[in-house]
């Protein structure tokens, strides 16, 4: 029984694309990070306020669209007072270094 010669690589068509694609571009700053989620939540809470009016006045809106959007804005502000005490937490964990 003879086995047939294994072909050689030419080389994985990914490989090409990837390193002609164009360089990367450097990341948003943390400021600019926190600024962004910041107002994330501040739409998220506005669209709730907008939902919970339209229920109210007896507009389009569903309850449940408003429970959902109110539980979205809420998740929204638990994580970021959560993300908020993190830093609070590393930077008073850098002031109690000892230079």
């Amino acid at each position: 029984m003879t086995l047939p010669p294994i072909t050689p690589v030419t080389g994985a068509p990914g490989i090409a694309a990837a390193q002609s694609a164009p360089p990367a571009t450097a990341a948003d700053g943390f400021g600019e990070t926190i600024s962004n989620a910041l107002q994330a939540v501040s739409e998220s809470e506005f669209a709730a306020d907008a939902i919970a009016e339209s229920v109210a006045t007896g507009g389009d809106a569903t309850v449940q669209q408003l429970m959902v959007s109110m539980t979205k804005a809420q998740l929204n502000v638990d994580l970021l007072v959560q993300v908020r005490n993190r830093a609070v937490e590393a930077y008073q964990e850098i002031m109690r270094m000892q230079v």
